[in-house]
């Protein structure tokens, strides 16, 4: 599966090597045991290995601070030092989004169970995002920007995240609501491929939030919340006790949804690559007309992407838009990489922009 992006976010790196270890917290080999013996660890395993992701790939665990992705970074240095004892197969990456003050403690607190646990490379790092728009999504998009780069300076490292069943529910949920397409539920898979050969696996999928809280509870581990999670629509939906029983009750059975979600959207990124093959970066409108709308998306992202260009989602938004508008006006968008998207009567063309002027 593949996606592009666009990138939203200035970047500062500081790795922090200077972070005091909790005094409280076991020591590094009781921590590793317990979490290796923990009834969690085959689950996680068994989620690696339908990541795709083997004993030897190197991973860049993408920690907030949060339970969820503390006890995935537990869990994953439990099972990776049976076979590398050092943990230099694993490194951690965890960002600072400038959105809230609490912020740096988190990240500090990341940097030091990390260098707890024997992990060496951490990465602490900070992004601005702008102050318009989607905010959610920016951060989003910000720290995938950020894993791209951090996993290419790694070299063929393969990011990790820690959604679970709940969350998989709660997008199941959202994406109704919202009347997404199916590339919403492109967030079921346990692993998926972006642009700039970032590849993100998700092997806490057959996980649960409480089982997650109650691993880190039963070490002694703490965690941080994110107030603000509070806020948004996956708050309301972990909030109201009907809704948090309907969320459980999906949660259980979406892992039959994400393979069906998968087989269909790789036959949707097939489709598409025969009416935009690797390389094409201009087609007639009336072979775009003739395109199933489900499919248009896509194409406009791998015309995009041959360009040398990657487009943020509000403007192939946009995009989408004057695809269907009858009115067939000439619209033009800038997108990433200094291309811009044209859409007219006669063709749909990704240039780059200095070719034109």
């Amino acid at each position: 599966m593949s996606g592009v992006r666009e990138p939203i976010a200035m970047v500062a790196c500081s790795t922090d090597t200077t972070c005091a270890t909790n005094p409280s917290w076991l020591t590094r080999e009781e921590l590793l045991l317990r979490s290796s013996r923990h009834a969690l660890a085959p689950l996680v395993a068994h989620g690696l290995e339908q990541s795709g992701v083997s004993s030897g790939d190197a991973l860049l665990l993408m920690v907030s601070g949060g339970a969820d992705s503390v006890a995935m970074m537990l869990l994953i240095a439990a099972l990776r030092e049976r076979t590398d004892p050092t943990l230099a197969s694993i490194s951690v990456l965890t960002i600072n989004h400038g959105l809230r003050s609490e912020a740096v403690a988190e990240c500090a607190f990341v940097v030091a169970l990390a260098h707890h646990l024997g992990i060496r490379d951490v990465h602490s790092e900070s992004v601005v995002l702008p102050r318009t728009g989607n905010m959610l999504e920016c951060a989003r998009e910000a720290r995938l920007g950020v894993a791209a780069r951090i996993c290419a300076r790694v070299g063929s490292a393969i990011a990790v995240q820690a959604h679970h069943a709940d969350d998989r529910a709660e997008g199941v949920l959202l994406a109704l609501v919202r009347a997404k397409a199916l590339e919403s539920f492109a967030t079921l898979l346990p692993m998926r491929e972006f642009a700039d050969d970032l590849r993100v696996a998700r092997p806490m999928l057959n996980t649960r939030r409480e089982e997650l809280r109650a691993f880190l509870r039963a070490i002694e581990i703490e965690w941080h919340e994110d107030p603000s999670n509070a806020s948004h629509e996956r708050g309301a939906l972990r909030s109201d006790p009907g809704l948090a029983r309907l969320v459980e009750q999906i949660a259980l059975g979406a892992a039959v949804l994400s393979d069906e979600a998968e087989q269909l959207l790789e036959l949707r990124d097939t489709l598409a690559a025969h009416i935009a093959p690797v390389g094409v970066t201009s087609i007639t409108r009336a072979t775009m007309d003739e395109a199933p709308h489900a499919l248009h998306a896509t194409v406009l992202r791998r015309l995009v992407h041959a360009a040398g260009g990657d487009i943020a989602r509000p403007t192939l938004a946009a995009a989408l838009r004057v695809l269907r508008d009858p009115q067939r006006a000439p619209k033009s968008f800038d997108c990433s990489g200094a291309v811009c998207l044209i859409i007219n009567a006669r063709e749909v063309t990704a240039d780059h922009i200095t070719a034109q002027g």
